[in-house]
């Protein structure tokens, strides 16, 4: 069987689909696999975060260096290049669509207010949709969450019957570790090992960071105890902007980790992960923490409700008071701490690369799956 990926990624989706997309390809190759992967170039690329350029790389550049190559299984592991289902040939075609973020924001479905809807854009996201418009071509859509799939339906109209749910590949490096190496993350990062420390990451406006922020000011106002957050990711103005406007700029550290190794430090260094997403295709930081046996918690909202099980605390996460409490448990309660320590790397056994490559397997097989 002679599989090939497509990886095609510009500046604004580049982290969390490499993820998915090493992760797929190397679970296949542990099983196996003949596996290929197209991964074009351009010197374009140190300017993708210029909305212009992304868009000629995406649909332009990026397509144009695509030849016709023969395979059993073409898989587009990003929706974002459904677009390119013409070129691919005499093979069984797949894709993964992982949310549908931009045309649930422009329909008004993402809200930041509990009664408002985020402000939508001028105009549809028409290349976005035009892309989309492709996936209900394809042999075999995958997706990483129930969530996504009824999104999938109800939106682009496609059979739910014709989508597998299959969630992404948990890499190997999120796990438990030792005293010592926290210790040594918290030395080499220049973190202070004097109190308790609020882990946060991305950038994205659904992320919720102005919450989370809120969170830790309630917290720092109600306990004597040292609190800290770290947030990581690339560097955001926005989120700069949000810890001055709120007075935290003392208590707030922000990191760039260069690889999964340093992310999995992280989670383990951290008393507690706070995700108080308002939408995820999956939640991919939420399966990462537990399985580094971090407290949990995170959002109600979304596919956030089907991962690690009902092991996270979860929460609305438009609301600040409920939240405090609920991350003042988990930094402060050694009994609550244990049961994560102890049940989160078993619930997430289920996105561990043996058991995801058989779903995927199956599927390019073209057998059905049970959940």
């Amino acid at each position: 069987m002679k599989i090939r990926y497509y990886q095609c990624f510009e500046a604004d989706r580049r982290v969390s689909m490499e993820v998915y997309a090493r992760g797929l390809r190397a679970a296949m190759q542990q099983r196996g696999a003949d596996t290929e992967a197209f991964i074009p170039n351009s010197p374009l690329e140190r300017f993708a975060n210029n909305r212009m350029v992304m868009r000629f790389l995406r649909y332009v550049e990026y397509p144009r260096q695509l030849k016709a190559t023969k395979a059993d299984i073409h898989h587009v592991v990003d929706h974002g290049y459904a677009h390119l289902l013409p070129r691919l040939i005499q093979g069984l075609r797949c894709i993964t669509v992982h949310d549908l973020i931009p045309m649930l924001t422009w329909k008004g479905l993402i809200t930041q207010k509990s009664d408002q809807a985020l402000v939508k854009p001028g105009r549809k996201p028409a290349l976005n949709m035009h892309t989309l418009s492709y996936v209900k071509s394809f042999d075999c859509i995958i997706t990483p969450s129930s969530n996504t799939a009824s999104d999938i339906v109800e939106h682009l109209g496609i059979n739910h019957e014709r989508i597998t749910v299959i969630p992404p590949v948990l890499d190997s490096e999120f796990k438990l570790r030792d005293k010592l190496d926290k210790r040594r993350f918290a030395e080499q990062n220049q973190l202070e090992q004097d109190g308790k420390w609020i882990l946060v990451c991305g950038r994205e406006f659904y992320k919720n960071h102005e919450v989370s922020l809120r969170v830790l000011r309630s917290l720092v106002r109600s306990t004597d105890a040292k609190v800290r957050l770290l947030k990581t990711g690339n560097h955001s103005p926005e989120f700069d902007d949000l810890v001055n406007k709120l007075n935290l700029g003392h208590l707030v550290r922000q990191r760039f980790l260069e690889n999964r190794q340093q992310m999995a430090m992280a989670y383990n260094f951290a008393d507690c992960l706070l995700f108080p997403s308002l939408y995820e295709g999956f939640g991919m930081p939420v399966a990462e923490a537990l399985a580094c046996g971090t407290p949990v918690v995170t959002s109600d909202r979304g596919s956030l409700a089907e991962v690690g099980d009902n092991l996270p605390i979860r929460e609305n996460p438009l609301d600040v008071e409920s939240l405090t409490s609920q991350v003042h448990k988990c930094l402060f309660d050694d009994n609550l701490a244990q049961c994560f320590a102890s049940k989160g790397p078993l619930v997430t056994e289920q996105y561990r690369a043996d058991r995801v490559s058989e779903q995927m397997i199956r599927v390019y097989q073209g057998k059905p799956l049970h959940h």
